[in-house]
């Protein structure tokens, strides 16, 4: 698919810069909210794009993860720290990070290091002024300073199930994880921490997406509301979108 290209090149930083438009996207671990944005992005032909033209950008919640201690280390590499807790993610550094955002600043981020539980500082990911920016992650909806930035939230909602057995696979094969250590963890910590912090901000979503990225039907839904506010034909609010619902009245 061709690339969205309605508004000229993009704004230096200055009071002319329109406000991008922030959209939320939560979930329970491997869920699909990163293949969701993925998709979004693909439907609109932004993946191919150059970063610094693209309309549409995505931002993972895991890039603030706050540090650990070297005590916290140790637990980490035995699968004995919730990294699904709250406390474990730097909830001021999201905030003022997307603050700058919405100001149509170019801002720069850290990518996350999961072998070594560590912020990679030496992979710093560029994010440059957008027209729509999507923020992806377990507890995106947790924080309620954070929550009322976005315009737009999303909630990736997949059976657990379905979950779990994405989850083992991807530990250990990308993570490094061995099998035992995968399902202790989301035994101890993965699933307590999802019915505890996560599934509950649900009800804050304004629309909530079953089955992830294989409801082909709700991505096309937000991909055309997307498109129109890439031709100016929506601006930042959320008054065409009822809690719950995915129908095409809701975009």
């Amino acid at each position: 698919m061709s690339a969205v290209k309605l508004n000229g090149d993009h704004k230096s930083n200055g009071p002319e810069s329109k406000t991008p438009f922030l959209i939320g996207v939560a979930g329970g671990t491997a869920s699909g909210k990163s293949t969701v944005c993925k998709r979004i992005m693909e439907k609109l032909g932004q993946v191919e794009m150059d970063q610094k033209q693209r309309q549409v950008v995505c931002i993972s919640q895991d890039s603030f993860y706050r540090e650990l201690s070297p005590s916290e280390i140790i637990k980490a590499e035995k699968g004995q720290f919730n990294f699904d807790h709250p406390d474990a993610f730097n909830e001021s550094l999201i905030y003022d990070t997307l603050v700058d955002i919405l100001a149509g600043k170019m801002i720069q981020i850290p990518t996350y290091d999961y072998r070594n539980h560590s912020l990679s500082k030496d992979e710093i990911l560029t994010i440059y002024p957008a027209d729509v920016v999507l923020f992806e992650g377990i507890l995106v909806f947790y924080f309620p300073e954070v929550r009322k930035l976005f315009h737009m939230k999303l909630f990736v909602d997949t059976d657990s199930d379905t979950r779990l057995a994405r989850r083992v696979p991807r530990d250990i094969n990308e993570r490094g994880r061995d099998l035992d250590q995968v399902l202790n963890q989301y035994m101890n910590f993965v699933k307590p921490a999802f019915e505890e912090f996560c599934s509950p901000t649900k009800k804050f979503a304004d629309v909530i997406i079953p089955r992830g990225a294989d409801n082909s039907v709700a991505i096309d839904l937000i991909v055309h509301h997307i498109r129109d506010i890439l031709q100016g034909n929506h601006r930042p609010n959320t008054n065409g979108f009822r809690p719950g619902t995915i129908s095409p009245d809701c975009l």
